[in-house]
């Protein structure tokens, strides 16, 4: 267990008390699961988003921005299916400097940009199951040039997936660890159930960003170690303060849902935060949901981006920062 000072001060460092509202939403989707990167000198997110009507499944979409406030939607990517993720392709960016306050770039694999995906051929909001699928591209900008692999990387049917994960796998974390500590080069946290639908957060290594395979034996987030309420510990995000890692992530618990973190030396071991969340719902347009973050620290800057829910149909992409900018 680390020290409480620790955790203050990572507490400190991070939270965003200023709130904008709403900076990416698009008529007739709802948006979520940002993921926030700087790409040929500007800033760019991968998000994913759903018809709130029809509700087909997810789909994979990039949005540019100058200054990290004002977001243009420009395109879809991932649209070509295979037969296992035909209904559902729910993308991000993957392999971020994870240095807080780092480049915020995105490092290349044998010079492929890597995004992962929770794909599935079941119609719905998340429908189960879910697995992890990997696609790669020379160009973010260019639709036509994503590929993806044949089949998932890491699914519930696989013969060594772990207790608390053998239905749907949901969102990845991929990124380089130059210290190894695991033993491995990459290292990727995702969240994942099994058939009581309570989620955990799960560690897979890789030794070439490509092809990945399962580590410990157990999650590092458990949710059967929570309070029976706690229905989710998801959506995990891994950045490198100083010599720590530090996990963002958002726990479901009961009707509320908000965003928190852990801290740790070995990726293996974790202390979590039990203090005030780091972002849960305070205004009228996030009055049911404030969760699901992504952060980055830009110009000394710490921008919180996260996935706004209310009691008016409405999920959207909503901004958080340390400062005021407007």
């Amino acid at each position: 267990m680390l020290d409480k000072k620790v955790l203050k001060r990572i507490y400190k460092e991070l939270k965003t008390p200023y709130k904008y509202g709403a900076v990416l939403k698009l008529e007739g989707k709802w948006t979520d699961s940002p993921v926030v990167f700087k790409y040929n000198d500007a800033f760019y997110m991968s998000y994913v988003a759903i018809d709130k009507t029809e509700k087909k499944g997810y789909e994979t979409r990039i949005a540019k921005s100058e200054d990290l406030l004002h977001w243009q939607d420009l395109f879809r990517v991932l649209e070509k299916p295979s037969d296992w993720d035909r209904a559902q392709t729910g993308g991000y960016a993957q392999m971020q400097d994870i240095r807080f306050q780092g480049t915020n770039e995105l490092l290349t694999v044998d010079e492929k940009y890597i995004f992962s995906y929770l794909g599935g051929n079941t119609e719905g909001y998340e429908g189960d199951p879910l697995s992890i699928g990997l696609a790669v591209t020379t160009d973010i900008l260019d639709p036509a040039a994503y590929q993806k692999e044949p089949l998932p990387i890491l699914s519930g049917l696989d013969t060594d997936a772990r207790r608390g994960e053998t239905l749907t796998l949901y969102k990845a974390n991929m990124f380089f660890d130059e210290a190894k500590v695991t033993g491995y080069p990459y290292v990727c946290a995702y969240n994942a159930k099994d058939q009581t639908n309570r989620e955990s957060i799960f560690l897979a290594v890789s030794e070439d960003g490509l092809h990945w395979k399962r580590h410990l034996r157990e999650a590092i987030i458990p949710v059967w170690e929570c309070p029976d309420s706690v229905l989710i510990n998801g959506d995990p995000q891994i950045v490198k303060i100083d010599d720590l890692y530090v996990m963002l992530y958002f726990v479901c618990d009961g009707d509320r849902a908000y965003n928190t973190f852990a801290v740790s030396y070995d990726l293996k071991t974790w202390t979590k935060w039990d203090g005030k969340p780091l972002m849960q719902s305070e205004k009228p347009w996030e009055n049911v949901y404030a969760h699901k973050q992504w952060t980055i620290k830009e110009n000394g800057v710490v921008y919180q981006y996260y996935c706004a829910v209310n009691d008016q149909g409405e999920r959207f992409i909503a901004l958080a920062s340390s400062k005021r900018r407007r």
